[in-house]
């Protein structure tokens, strides 16, 4: 049986990632799912701000709903599969500590959506996934998510070229 863990947050494209694992598991791989929602830390001087006016158990509970949140769709298209998964949440960096928690705990690979940026898009905004893939040891598994990602994948670079473009006409006239 292999262990695989998936990042989940509340976008659509992590529910690509679960409906994968679903269609794995009924076209016979035995699976052990895992599901990790990680929260980004508050910085430093945003979390001495928060801190003198916010209570710790409010803020607990603020990171308790953000993740229940988070697994809600997962958790109703795994149950209504009628597949058993456990959760995990972290705080730190997404990337970072979803490649420490899938190192740390011997998982077998990880299942990742992939929101299609695009290449230009990708290298100026960064990509969670394109992270766990540079640093991760272990399998990663993207599963591309909708079809209306693709078309945001062009969108970018389609906007430079004619960025470019307009300032060479600009230039030549």
């Amino acid at each position: 049986m292999l262990k695989i863990l998936i990042p989940v947050d509340s976008s659509n494209e992590s529910r690509y990632a679960i409906k994968h694992v679903i269609h794995r598991v009924w076209t016979g791989e035995a699976l052990d799912i895992h599901l990790i929602h990680v929260q980004p830390r508050l910085s430093r001087y945003v979390a001495w701000f928060v801190g003198r006016f916010v209570a710790r158990s409010d803020r607990q509970a603020f990171y308790v709903k953000r993740s229940a949140n988070a697994f809600d769709a997962a958790g109703k298209l795994l149950d209504r599969a009628g597949l058993r998964y456990s959760v995990h949440v972290s705080l730190g960096d997404l990337s970072r500590e979803i490649v420490r928690y899938a190192e740390s705990n011997r998982f077998d690979g990880i299942l990742m959506a992939s929101a299609r940026l695009g290449s230009v898009s990708e290298m100026i905004l960064g990509s969670v996934t394109a992270k766990v893939l540079r640093t991760s040891r272990i399998p990663v598994e993207v599963v591309p998510a909708s079809a209306r990602a693709r078309l945001r994948s062009y969108a970018g670079p389609t906007g430079v070229a004619a960025c470019l473009l307009g300032l060479l006409y600009a230039a030549l006239s």
